[in-house]
């Protein structure tokens, strides 16, 4: 089985579904973070991942001004995304970018130590963004892109409980819940 991960941001939504095939599994959350995954993820058989970040991340963002601005955090938050970052060395988002890949690949390469790893790291300066709708959806990992979806944020996860810190993250963004099907 192939995994693709990556972020909810509605500018992946075309080019994921450009690099996803049939019968991948497609799990998307706030910063393309899999350490609130991980339970689900010990339990596959995976024999390949590609791990899909970009630039410009909202939750990177957020980590950057909890750690480096200050700024309070939900608690939730805090333990699924920010406390991944503390302890670590950066002062540019740039810096974070860097750290953030190769921590979630490590991760993943933990997990997977027989599967192959790729990172595409998705320069969303480089992306033509559909039209932005205000809300994010919870879809399943097999759930395909329509036209209803393209545009929103989309979180995909096995189990809404996997993903309580991405939805709290899309509603500090503004964004109000659409459809969902976990």
């Amino acid at each position: 089985m192939r995994l693709v991960i990556s972020c909810m941001d509605y500018r992946l939504s075309e080019e994921i579904a450009k690099r996803a095939r049939e019968g991948d599994l497609i799990l998307r959350t706030a910063g393309a973070n899999v350490n609130g995954l991980r339970s689900y993820l010990s339990g596959l058989d995976v024999e390949e991942v590609l791990y899909l970040p970009h630039t410009d991340c909202a939750a990177l963002k957020l980590v950057y001004s909890a750690i480096v601005e200050g700024r309070p955090v939900d608690p939730a938050v805090e333990e699924a995304l920010v406390s991944l970052y503390r302890g670590r060395e950066f002062s540019t988002m740039e810096e974070l970018e860097r750290i953030h890949v190769e921590l979630q690949t490590s991760i993943l390469k933990s997990l997977f130590p027989r599967a192959k790893v790729s990172v595409e790291i998705i320069d969303v300066s480089k992306v033509k963004p559909l039209q932005r709708k205000s809300v994010y959806h919870l879809l399943k990992p097999s759930s395909r892109y329509d036209q209803e979806v393209l545009g929103a944020y989309i979180i995909q996860a096995p189990k809404r409980e996997d993903v309580e810190a991405d939805i709290k993250i899309a509603e500090s963004l503004g964004l109000r819940p659409g459809r969902s099907e976990i």
